[in-house]
């Protein structure tokens, strides 16, 4: 068995590899006909890398595809490939406009004669791009120098709500507005984002109280005579 000369360093690992993303599917170049925005994703490489496009999508290197497939094989894989595409931009249409028609609702509630609270609902909407509703929570709470966490809607059990302590719904809507902290990563209202018109600031409803019947309701009729 040969030895490994004692004179000789530690070997040299090789260099880490530097790999190329796609900013519009996330996914390597390569692989870029195979997600839902091929003519975005082609765009955006011969903009941003010229000598990979050209590798991957000169004439000479779509010929060489399509050398290996039929001619229906290669229109099926066309249609395919636009098909994919309009889905992707019909469902991204779709949800633009239910996230620039949603709602957030501002809910004050008094708790007793000094004390309030409001309630933020319908974040759960725009989450991504906002962060986890904790961290909007722990935001709230430290602009706003009060307490706030996290519950389950009333009206919704399934859907998160903030509860922040005080009557500061005005200030939470001046907040989402201008976008500042915890709301600056939701996008503005050009690109479809939440307007002041979808704001939304209401008062609790308070129960009812049981109304009780009329006195003697219940008692016995006249007797007979």
């Amino acid at each position: 068995m040969s030895q490994q000369d004692p004179q000789a360093g530690p070997s040299t690992p090789p260099p880490p590899r530097t790999l190329t993303y796609c900013s519009i599917c996330t996914f390597p170049p390569e692989y870029c006909e195979f997600g839902s925005s091929a003519s975005k994703c082609r765009a955006w490489l011969q903009d941003a890398h010229p000598q990979m496009y050209a590798k991957l999508w000169s004439e000479e290197a779509v010929t060489s595809k399509l050398a290996a497939l039929t001619t229906k094989q290669a229109e099926d894989l066309e249609k395919e490939a636009a098909k994919k595409e309009r889905k992707a931009e019909a469902k991204a249409e779709k949800e633009k406009a239910q996230k620039a028609s949603s709602k957030i609702v501002l809910t004050k509630a008094a708790r007793t004669k000094r004390k309030a609270t409001t309630s933020v609902g319908g974040l759960h909407m725009f989450s991504p791009p906002l962060p986890a509703m904790k961290v909007v929570a722990k935001g709230l709470s430290s602009r706003l120098a009060t307490g706030a966490s996290v519950s389950k809607s009333v009206n919704n059990p399934n859907v998160d709500e903030i509860v922040i302590q005080g009557d500061v719904a005005e200030e939470v809507k001046a907040m989402i507005v201008h976008r500042q902290k915890p709301f600056n990563e939701l996008p503005p209202e050009s690109a479809g984002g939440i307007s002041e018109k979808n704001i939304v600031i209401e008062e609790e409803k308070k129960k009812a109280a049981a109304t009780k019947g009329p006195a003697g309701a219940g008692g016995g009729g006249e007797e007979a005579s």
